[in-house]
């Protein structure tokens, strides 16, 4: 099994839906899908001096340093990575890294998500978790199926707004909640205003998802949140422990 990623320049941003087309035509000879940047080219040059080729390594470095399932093909015009799984979380940190550096768009056809996008996006939302990629601008679809992977290992997921208001579902022991429990949270802005219940709907857990992003509010109506303005993660990756709220 390999873990693939597609590297190339846009001068604005596209759409995951637009990326996956433009690598459509790209796969059916379409070699105009993508102009020649000399970004391009120098991401090349650090990924491959960051994970060398696999025709530089010897028998006894193959093991330790090969990343790849095939050694990338140099082009100023498209870089496409495919490695190893076992090194998947390793190599997708580092091209994710470097294309924020030089300016280019990487698209993960796994998860069909565009990240880094071209400079001067702005997602109006990003949803993370424990244990999967960052996805911005996720669309409902993303959402009903994120929340079917939220487990123990994968505790909790958060959908984030451009402004930095956020909601938050948890999952049994990383939520501080018995296992079959969903905790949900939500932030408006500052720490003094952050609210939590929970429930054993998942059905609610993936509507608070949905109207958040959507603008619909009536999910602060649905539940009894109390406010717990000093039980916030300050960095985001897991959700405060401590007594829980049944949701109405």
């Amino acid at each position: 099994m390999s873990f693939s990623l597609y590297i190339w320049h846009e001068d604005k941003p596209v759409t995951a839906a637009e990326a996956r087309a433009k690598l459509e035509r790209w796969g059916h000879g379409g070699q105009e899908s993508f102009a020649a940047h000399p970004a391009v080219g120098r991401f090349y040059d650090a990924l491959l001096d960051r994970f060398p080729p696999l025709e530089s390594l010897g028998d006894d470095d193959i093991d330790r340093l090969g990343v790849w399932s095939m050694t990338p093909e140099r082009s100023d015009a498209i870089v496409a990575v495919s490695c190893v799984w076992s090194r998947a979380e390793e190599v997708g940190s580092a091209v994710l890294t470097l294309a924020a550096e030089h300016g280019l768009v990487c698209y993960e056809p796994g998860y069909h998500v565009v990240n880094p996008n071209a400079p001067g996006h702005a997602a109006p939302f990003t949803l993370s978790s424990q244990s999967l990629p960052t996805m911005p601008d996720p669309d409902a679809r993303r959402l009903e199926w994120i929340i079917g992977q939220v487990r123990k290992n994968n505790g909790y997921v958060l959908l984030e707004r451009a402004d930095g208001w956020f909601v938050q579902v948890g999952y049994g022991d990383a939520a501080g909640v018995p296992a079959g429990t969903y905790a949900l949270e939500y932030q408006e802005g500052s720490i003094d205003r952050h609210f939590r219940c929970q429930t054993t709907d998942r059905e609610a857990a993936l509507r608070l998802l949905q109207e958040f992003r959507a603008g619909d509010e009536r999910w602060k109506r649905r539940h009894l949140w109390r406010a717990e303005p000093r039980r916030i993660a300050t960095t985001r990756t897991n959700l405060p422990r401590g007594q829980d709220h049944r949701c109405g």
